[in-house]
């Protein structure tokens, strides 16, 4: 028999229960302009009230209406746009179930992050504390997840689904397709909103932003709105009734203002003129191109091999292997007056790696180097990392870790040094054939089948290095 004391303490927890949910209830504009200006962002460093811009404004006036395919440039605000649009859907609507795709899990749960931060503004409650699926006290819910096409599987009357930076997800297709049937209950109200800067001609995205447009094409408005000669705003509806939305980076009212925007983005970041016009020029480049230019690799093999001088600051990279096809890799840049220059290359395969260690091992006791840098991702770069550290001692080494977006990433300033004329390199050496060979296919950087890269790696891993030096 449940004791009187026991019923008056579950009572209470009913009448808590209820009474917290009732005090998170906030009298929700009608008008979303009105709701993103009692949210919270971060921005500048700071965290301020959000104050939409005419085009974001404008923006939410059209996924009010239908589906829309965006092209954008960076640092514009779409992602958290778009995230208060559907937390303040989530607010209005009990029923409301919202999803997020990110490319992966880490991007999701920065976005949830940004949302999470809007809500404790507001002054609201949420049901969880879990990042994957945030659900308002009151209201709706809104789940993040990652591009896996099984994250969507099994859930029901989807409302909005925002697809980020979906150019870039590999599986592009299959994660819409497995969307489809969520939505389905939701009927002619249903919203997609497929975002994303380009990355290539190929593709899932590619192919819905360039199809159904009639006489509008695509990488000639781009080219115009970056030049200045069109609107660097513009919206159509396609002959599937999606919106297409064009944004560039002069919509902006501060960023258009300013003449130098792209040069002061080139300092900051350290990004190549290929990348820049990329991300924020709207520039779609071939998915199967030579990633560095030839003109500009014949201007910087000028270089030659030298031995040390203790006048100069030298830093290695190495990519490890053994007894396989690839080639084991050490190369030695000098640093002299903000320019790189290959002075020395180890290079063999098919060895121990007693064999490989002790020839770099010699490179070492040999250059001095102010820093080593060794890719560890695989088993034998740690193996590797630990031997030569215990054999020198007084020499400082790196761990690298690479992934996919690291490896463009490193990729990039080795591509920035080159088109600035700051890294040179012997004419005959292996690297010069490796550059002219590399390649980008798709999304993929790497050396094509036959090919090999590793000299590359090694360049931009002592390059890594020196960036963490300081140089």
């Amino acid at each position: 028999m449940v004791s009187l004391n026991k019923i008056k303490s579950l009572e209470k927890r009913f009448k808590n229960l209820f009474k917290s949910k009732a005090d998170t209830k906030l009298v929700i504009p009608d008008k979303w302009v009105d709701f993103a200006k009692k949210c919270k962002i971060r921005s500048g460093g700071n965290v301020v009230y959000f104050n939409p811009y005419a085009y974001q404004i404008e923006l939410v006036d059209l996924m009010l209406k239908r589906s829309i395919c965006c092209v954008k440039s960076r640092q514009l605000g779409i992602s958290e746009t778009i995230t208060c649009f559907m937390l303040w859907r989530a607010c209005l609507n009990e029923g409301y179930l919202g999803l997020v795709f990110s490319k992966n899990q880490v991007d999701s749960s920065l976005i949830a992050r940004r949302m999470k931060r809007m809500i404790e503004g507001l002054g609201l409650k949420t049901a969880t504390e879990n990042l994957r699926d945030i659900e308002i006290m009151g209201g709706g819910r809104i789940l993040f997840r990652n591009s896996n096409p099984d994250s969507a599987r099994g859930i029901e009357s989807v409302v909005d689904v925002f697809l980020d930076e979906f150019a870039f997800l590999e599986n592009a297709k299959e994660v819409y397709d497995s969307l489809t049937p969520s939505q389905q209950m939701v009927g002619d109200d249903a919203r997609v909103f497929m975002v994303s800067t380009p990355n290539g001609k190929n593709g899932f995205y590619w192919e819905i932003l360039n199809s159904g447009n009639g006489e509008i094409d695509i990488e000639l408005i781009c080219k115009k709105a970056s030049d200045g000669t069109d609107k660097p705003f513009q919206t159509w509806i396609d002959d599937g009734g999606w919106n297409k939305v064009l944004i560039h980076w002069k919509t902006h009212p501060v960023y258009g203002n300013n003449p130098k925007f792209l040069d002061d983005i080139n300092k900051k970041k350290k990004l190549s003129l290929a990348t820049i016009n990329q991300e924020y020029n709207l520039s779609f480049q071939d998915s199967d191109i030579n990633y560095f230019s030839a003109d500009i690799v014949r201007k910087c093999a000028i270089g030659h091999l030298e031995n040390y001088n203790k006048d100069y600051f030298y830093f290695m990279g190495i990519d490890s292997a053994t007894t396989g096809n690839d080639y084991a890799v050490c190369t030695i840049l000098k640093y002299d007056n903000s320019c790189f220059s290959l002075v020395n290359c180890y290079r063999k395969r098919e060895q121990s790696s007693e064999y490989h260690l002790y020839h770099i091992g010699e490179l070492i006791n040999e250059y001095k180097p102010t820093m080593v840098g060794v890719e560890t991702t695989g088993g034998t770069g740690q193996v590797w990392l630990e031997e030569l550290s215990k054999n020198h001692y007084g020499t400082q080494f790196r761990k690298i870790v690479t992934n996919q977006d690291s490896k463009v990433a490193m990729l990039d300033r080795l591509k920035l040094m080159l088109e600035s004329e700051k890294f040179i390199f012997p004419k005959n050496s292996y690297l010069s054939d490796e550059l002219l060979n590399f390649k980008r296919n798709g999304k993929i950087l790497s050396a094509p089948n036959g090919k090999h890269d590793d000299v590359i790696m090694g360049v931009v891993f002592a390059l890594t290095v020196a960036e963490i030096w300081g140089y």
